[in-house]
């Protein structure tokens, strides 16, 4: 449970929460003190120069102590929230309201001083902190002028003397006030780090079960298609799914988990087709087999046994010997073409074929199987330009398996016809073949299956046990090899056409 995603991410927004709070919670409290600092600094501007006015510091040029000290005892009687010092044009302080030992700078920066008495309105403006080495604080400041004896009154500006510098929060009030904001902070931060932590348990809670509640329905799918049920039938969600750009990322992961799980189910299906094909292949295979072993081994015994019989009925039995024999060389090449064929290691050498020239050349192997048939063969048009991009071994395969076909199953005075026609597909100029005969055809619920590795038609013309039902399904093989399908066509009685196409050579292929 602690390692679950819904925990993780309860567990990684209350985190964020945390933060969030501590980053909003230092802000509002720096934002509040900026606040307070222009409020008592613009409030308190004035306050040097209002000293000034009620109290002549500077008599003849010099500090008169008395007046100075009536000055800082007045103000320490409004309490202990102001700092009195009095510095010369060059910032050096030359008398302050403090105990010695109190007072760390001997010099303070004037720019401070000039900016506020220029005016200056963008509060709070700092200025240094005589009793700190580097610490600032906010202030009032006015200039400071010699008053002439004989016009004590009068507000002679002309001989300016120094500068009046108040700091606004003495050292006394900064310690009581730290000490009350800290007590305040502690129990405000522990209201809050309690508010956010159930506020953020709850909220988290909440909207993460929401969030992935189609992520957790979609896991138990997996879960349960994991242990076994609705394997078979390749199906995760039950639902409608959206079209795929109004998904959100779950939903397009489910739609995309359940197309996965949809071809699972396909590749499934196929692969216990493909067992299943296989089993009746080895079960056709070894029947076929057991046939012409057991008759080659019977007659060879038979001719063990009987050495005293005429020549010619040895003759007979070595000739049925002989054609069994045949029979099993060549059921034993077709099954390791196929196997090798499909185990997916063969490659194609492809080259400009002149294919009507090829065709020619099968017609003329096969021209004493087909007399004996009693069948013709030929082939149209015999023209050796038609050039197509092929391996001209496995092609030359493919149409002496097709003629072979062919011959078994057209009756006596039939024909079978090798036909070439240009087509064009996709853009693209292909050579249409065909191998056509007037044979006896093939039955409508047979036709789907006689690219099966395993199936045999019934309706040969020599009844010849020699055919596996293997030729059609390397034909099929080979086809694939070069990219390209088979199709069939038949009517009982009237005949099988097998059609294929292959790609034109031209020069543009080199």
């Amino acid at each position: 449970m602690l390692n679950s995603l819904v925990t993780k991410l309860i567990g990684l927004f209350i985190t964020l929460m945390i933060i969030i709070l501590m980053v909003f919670t230092w802000y509002v409290s720096k934002s509040s003190l900026q606040n307070q600092l222009q409020m008592t600094q613009a409030l308190h501007q004035d306050l040097a120069k209002n000293m000034i006015k009620e109290n002549h510091l500077l008599r003849d040029g010099k500090i008169d102590p008395s007046v100075l000290e009536h000055v800082f005892h007045s103000m320490m009687l409004l309490g202990p929230a102001f700092e009195i010092y009095v510095v010369d044009l060059t910032g050096k302080i030359l008398a302050f309201s403090a105990v010695e030992g109190k007072v760390k700078r001997k010099v303070v920066n004037l720019t401070p001083i000039k900016s506020f008495l220029n005016q200056h309105k963008k509060w709070p403006l700092l200025g240094d902190d005589p009793r700190h080495q580097s610490r600032q604080k906010i202030f009032s400041a006015a200039k400071i002028y010699q008053v002439d004896k004989a016009n004590a009154d009068a507000d002679d500006k002309t001989n300016h003397q120094g500068y009046l510098y108040v700091i606004i929060g003495s050292e006394l009030q900064d310690t009581i006030k730290q000490n009350l904001l800290s007590n305040k902070i502690v129990d405000q931060s522990v209201a809050i780090v309690i508010g956010s932590l159930l506020f953020a348990l709850l909220s988290s809670i909440i909207l993460i079960l929401v969030i992935t509640k189609p992520l957790r329905s979609l896991t138990n799918k997996v879960v349960n298609y994991h242990q076994g049920e609705g394997w078979h039938q390749g199906q995760l969600l039950d639902h409608k799914v959206k079209p795929l750009e109004r998904c959100n990322e779950v939903e397009q992961l489910n739609h995309v988990i359940n197309q996965m799980a949809a071809t699972i189910g396909q590749q499934f299906e196929q692969l216990a087709s493909v067992d299943q094909q296989r089993k009746e292949l080895l079960s056709y295979i070894s029947h076929d087999l057991r046939t012409p072993l057991a008759s080659l081994t019977g007659y060879l015994e038979t001719w063990i046994a009987q050495q005293h019989v005429d020549q010619h009925t040895q003759q007979h039995y070595i000739e049925v010997a002989l054609k069994n024999a045949k029979t099993l060389s060549v059921l034993v090449e077709q099954v390791f073409e196929l196997a090798h064929l499909e185990s997916g290691s063969v490659e194609l050498n492809r080259e400009p074929v002149a294919v009507a020239e090829l065709a020619q050349d099968i017609i003329e192997s096969f021209k004493l199987r087909a007399i004996d048939a009693g069948v013709s063969l030929d082939v149209t048009p015999r023209d050796s330009s038609i050039q197509v991009d092929a391996d001209i071994a496995k092609l030359e395969r493919v149409l002496g398996n097709l003629v072979a076909n062919a011959i078994r199953h057209t009756p006596k005075g039939g024909q079978i016809v090798i036909s070439f026609e240009s087509i064009k597909v996709e853009h693209q100029h292909r050579i249409l073949i065909k191998v056509a005969d007037t044979g006896t055809g093939i039955p409508a619920n047979a036709l789907p299956r006689v690219f099966e590795a395993h199936f045999r038609a019934v309706n040969t013309q020599d009844g010849q046990t020699g055919n596996a039902g293997l030729g059609l399904a390397i034909v099929k093989a080979l086809l694939a090899l070069h990219q390209t399908d088979i199709g069939v066509t038949s009517v009982e009685q009237e005949g099988t056409t097998f059609s294929f196409s292959l790609p034109q050579y031209s020069t543009s292929l080199n």
